[in-house]
């Protein structure tokens, strides 16, 4: 039931939460934007100022979990990392997230400012060490307070129980069942071990308690950094930055592993872009701690970003499985299966089964001469 929330969203309850929540006046106009998780439509005010409004996939998020995602962000604007933090309510007591109900079941949202920029393309050594600044500061800002409401990126909050709910609503093709659950089995252990390697052992609830984990974006790839240019007076002969770039789309914000937000920018496997990674410590590491010979940062005693980096591979096959499960959950969404016609197919299953067989022989490549 809960997926079909977000067909009771007309215009005129888009503008009248947009209204009703911010004071401001909207012309009326609706752009709907590409979000297959969340709904999030373009606005626009009556002296043309561009807002943005989202609305948050019922039933994934708890207010006190997207209220974590707003703090973060206004950490950060306050320590000025380049973000984009979410409005204040028209009644000014600090209030970020609107709520509307729909059949009985709340459905959250929050407005943000419209930047108007593009996509950040990086190309150039200069793109990769700014883009560890930015990732550097926002991390920065991540180690002043917890989010306790959100998930730990580990692996038994974030994958176990995804592949356990793909097998138990049988999602994966009946005789290709096997063949999933062990090739999944096989690479958790390298997960696991990678884990315990860097963070010691989970207890009992599967939650880490270490120092090392911090608030990350969760979700830190290309599309989600934009750039906007900075017009310089002709006779400039200033050879800085022409463009800013600012990072955007928390909602998928997590506590875990700082390496998080470093690898899903990779061009490649880790063994493919060390150059690429290098720069982004380069630039990364102007702003948080560098590993000491031990591998440890923050006093000697907690593991530092290069220590993590053996997490990069064992993370890319936790993010495969997160992109199966989050699929899984869209699956009955309006124009779903209009988008992603061979979803659920045995042969979309053969594919991504050979896909998780491929970063299996990665995981055994990097770590198979450790056991």
């Amino acid at each position: 039931m809960e997926q079909h929330i977000f067909s009771s969203l007309t215009p005129d309850i888009i503008l009248n939460c947009a209204e009703s929540f911010s004071g401001i006046r909207f012309d009326g106009t609706i752009v709907p934007y590409n979000s297959y998780v969340n709904r999030v439509f373009g606005l626009t005010d009556e002296d043309g100022g561009g807002y943005v409004i989202k609305f948050y996939r019922p039933g994934r998020w708890t207010k006190e979990a997207v209220e974590d995602e707003h703090t973060f962000l206004n950490d950060c604007t306050a320590a000025e990392v380049p973000v984009v933090p979410p409005l204040e309510g028209a009644d000014k007591q600090g209030m970020t997230t609107g709520i509307y109900t729909a059949g009985g079941i709340p459905v959250y949202y929050a407005l943000f400012p419209r930047l108007k920029a593009r996509t950040f393309d990086i190309y150039t050594d200069n793109d990769w060490v700014r883009t560890g600044r930015a990732i550097g500061r926002m991390h920065l800002a991540g180690q002043k307070r917890d989010a306790p409401h959100r998930l730990q990126c580990t692996p038994q909050q974030t994958t176990i129980p995804y592949i356990n709910m793909l097998l138990e609503h049988n999602l994966v093709t009946p005789d290709l069942q096997q063949e999933f659950t062990g090739i999944c089995s096989s690479a958790l252990d390298y997960v696991l071990d990678a884990y315990a390697s860097v963070f010691g052992e989970a207890d009992e609830n599967g939650m880490y308690h270490t120092a090392a984990f911090q608030r990350i974006h969760g979700d830190c790839h290309r599309g989600n950094i934009l750039e906007q240019f900075i017009s310089k007076s002709p006779s400039s002969v200033d050879t800085e930055d022409t463009s800013s770039i600012t990072l955007i789309d928390f909602d998928d914000m997590m506590t875990g592993p700082a390496v998080q937000d470093l690898w899903l920018l990779l061009p490649g496997y880790r063994k493919e872009s060390e150059r690429e990674l290098e720069l982004l410590l380069q630039g990364y590491e102007e702003f948080m701690c560098p590993d000491d010979t031990s591998g440890n940062s923050i006093n000697g005693t907690v593991p530092g970003m290069r220590r993590q980096l053996r997490l990069i591979e064992p993370l890319r096959f936790m993010r495969n499985i997160y992109f199966l499960a989050w699929t899984a959950v869209q699956r009955d969404d309006e124009g779903f299966l209009n988008r992603n016609p061979d979803w659920g197919s045995k042969a979309f299953w053969e594919t991504e089964i050979e896909d998780l067989k491929t970063q299996l022989g990665v995981l055994e490549d990097e770590y198979g001469d450790e056991e």
